[in-house]
Order: structure tokens, then sequence, then C-alpha cells
């Protein structure tokens, strides 16, 4: 099989790094992002085989930057995982202008152009794997600015499934429910919440970031061909009863 060139946004720690890790033993060049420099450097100490480039995907010069080095050094991308996302949770009546500037400038906006620029690098038959999330599907409080970002990301593959479809690129979403990495976990939230949390979900239990590295993993596969425009929820079935 023929080498292929992923680029992962997002891709120091969690669904990002457990993506990266799959895509690496099935013999693929994977090449990760991140702004955090010590996490970055943190990545490129323990895996010598990822390519690592430290880049705000919210910033349009590091956009800039981060495509030209790809194509220099790689030529194109095979394999798009636009994973990288943030929150900042609060009453809609607080939400102030600088919290929807943050937000959107990396939720959306950021992910919009990043699939513009990779686009210029991607061949016919390519694909393109969006992180949104579980919370655009149900109302939850205190998430209106996050989820419409992630919301917005889930029509941008729809509307890109049938952009792109002359040059049989496919484009999907995952949305995974509650997943222990850094930035929401068991831990950090505390027992009595988790435990409130997974009897709430059909398999009583917080997904792992290996849970959502396999599906993205699949999706970017031959056997997932017919699969196109489509977001799988990765949530142990919470958002079926919730």
């Amino acid at each position: 099989m023929t080498q292929r060139i992923v680029l992962i946004t997002g891709g120091s720690e969690g669904m990002g790094l457990a993506a990266a890790e799959t895509f690496l033993a099935m013999g693929d060049q994977v090449v990760i992002t991140g702004r955090n420099q010590e996490k970055m450097d943190k990545v490129s100490s323990r895996y010598s085989n990822i390519h690592t480039i430290t880049s705000d995907i919210s910033n349009r010069n590091d956009r800039t930057k981060l495509f030209a080095e790809i194509k220099k050094v790689f030529g194109h991308i095979d394999i798009f995982f636009a994973n990288a996302g943030l929150g900042r949770f609060k009453p809609f009546t607080e939400i102030s202008e600088d919290d929807f500037d943050f937000i959107v400038d990396v939720n959306y906006k950021g992910l919009f152009f990043s699939l513009q620029a990779a686009l210029e690098l991607m061949p016919d038959r390519s694909r393109i794997i969006v992180n949104a999330s579980w919370t655009h599907h149900r109302a939850l409080e205190g998430a209106s600015l996050y989820s419409s970002t992630k919301a917005a990301a889930g029509y941008l593959v729809k509307a890109l499934a049938h952009e792109l479809s002359d040059r049989k690129i496919n484009v999907n979403a995952i949305s995974p429910g509650l997943i222990n990495t850094a930035q929401f976990n068991e831990e950090m939230i505390g027992e009595k919440a988790s435990n409130n949390h997974k009897m709430r979900i059909p398999a009583a239990r917080f997904g792992e970031p290996q849970d959502i590295a396999g599906v993205v993993a699949f999706l970017a596969s031959d056997q997932a061909s017919y699969i196109n425009g489509q977001e799988i929820i990765i949530d142990g079935g919470l958002t079926s009863v919730h």
C-alpha cells in the first residue's frame, strides 16, 4: 500500500494524538499541528516518526506557514482529520464578543480556512474528517456558543460533500460524546458528576480517545468509500436517550 500523508490538527494530545498513533501503526506518514510548543515538543520526543508543526489554525499567518511547509516537505495531503477545537461554556447572556471571537476563530473560522487551504494540496479521492460534537444535537446548558460552532461545522461537511463530489473527495464528521481528554475528563469533574453522567449513557462509561481514533481511521479507509456527507455520533448511546 502506498504510504498516505495524514494531517491532524490539534494532534498533540487526546483524540488527535490517538488518531495519529492509529495512522502511524497503519504505516502512514503523520503530520500533527498544535499551538502549544511544550506539548508539541513532548510528542516529538516520544514519536520521532511523527512530523510536528507548531501552528494556531485561528491565525492566518500560521495557517499560511503550515500548508507551505506541508507542500514543501510532503507535496500533498491524502487524509485531513480537522480535529482542533476548544470550548468556553457560559450562560448565553454572559457571553462577550471576546468569547465569541475566541471560540469562532478556532472552531469555525479556523476550520473553514484550514479546509480551504488543505484542499489545494489534496488529490482526488482523498478524505476529510471533521471533529464536531454530540452537543449540537441536544440543548445543553451553557453550550449555546460552543454547540452552534459545531452545528456550523456539521453543515459545512454536508456542503463540501456536495461541492467536492466531482473530485470524489469524501467529507464526513465524527461527533464524540463524553470522552476522557485533557480538556474534559472524569477526574476533572469529580466522581459524583461523572457517575451521574454514566447513568445517562447506555454504555455506562466515558469514551476514550482510542474509541474516536478507530472510527476516524475507518472513515479514511477504502471500506468507507460509500460514506459521504455524514456525521457519526460516537457517544455510547448518550444522544439516543438524553
